[in-house]
């Protein structure tokens, strides 16, 4: 399921909410802030937070992960916990960059009624004619152009741009400076290589 980055998005069991930072970032007092989870706490996950703590909206309070030696550590100061179905929170985000293992927890979250944000740096340009699915993730200085739409749970990396009218699946990960060329296909859960380009032409997957 998709929606316009300016209105509210829901996934298929109704349990999204908002993305956050659609314009460049919007302060707002400590007592509106809402906590999330955040799973993974790789390299990936650190971007993750640093994106949501820059956006202002949300509070990371941990960070899931299944490895017991990670547990009890701390992250970029924000504590490791253990797997998520041990937390009580109900905001998640799935920082992990294997498409399958994400498409996986998504599933599982999903079905364990938890609620998913979708993120958006504020270096990040989304145009407000794009849609953006939830769980997906647009990091520093990407671009998404009007008319392109971008599935759920898609990890669209740094650098990466998504040109007009192109269209990127559920769980595909863009890599650093990859770019989709306009009306270009980008397959469900395919992997696009840092500075890949996708053209209208290619056939997706």
């Amino acid at each position: 399921m998709f929606s316009s980055p300016g209105s509210s998005i829901a996934a298929r069991a109704g349990t999204g909410i908002s993305g956050i930072n659609r314009a460049g970032g919007r302060a707002i007092g400590p007592e509106l802030m809402r906590n999330v989870l955040i799973i993974g706490c790789g390299r990936h996950g650190r971007i993750v937070a640093e994106a949501i703590t820059q956006c202002g909206e949300f509070r990371v309070v941990g960070f899931a992960d299944d490895d017991p030696a990670k547990r009890g550590t701390v992250l970029d100061g924000v504590p490791v916990v253990g797997p998520w179905q041990q937390s009580d929170e109900p905001l998640c985000f799935i920082a992990i960059g294997h498409n399958a293992t994400r498409r996986r927890i998504f599933t599982e979250l999903l079905r364990a009624g938890r609620q998913l944000i979708t993120v958006i740096s504020p270096t990040a340009y989304v145009s407000p004619h794009a849609q953006i699915g939830v769980g997906s993730v647009v990091l520093a200085g990407a671009v998404i152009q009007a008319g392109a739409t971008v599935g759920e749970i898609v990890l669209v990396n740094a650098g990466a741009v998504v040109d007009h009218d192109a269209v990127v699946g559920d769980y595909a990960h863009l890599g650093l400076h990859s770019t989709v060329e306009s009306f270009a296909k980008v397959a469900a859960g395919e992997w696009l290589a840092p500075g890949a380009v996708r053209l209208k032409n290619a056939v997706a997957g």
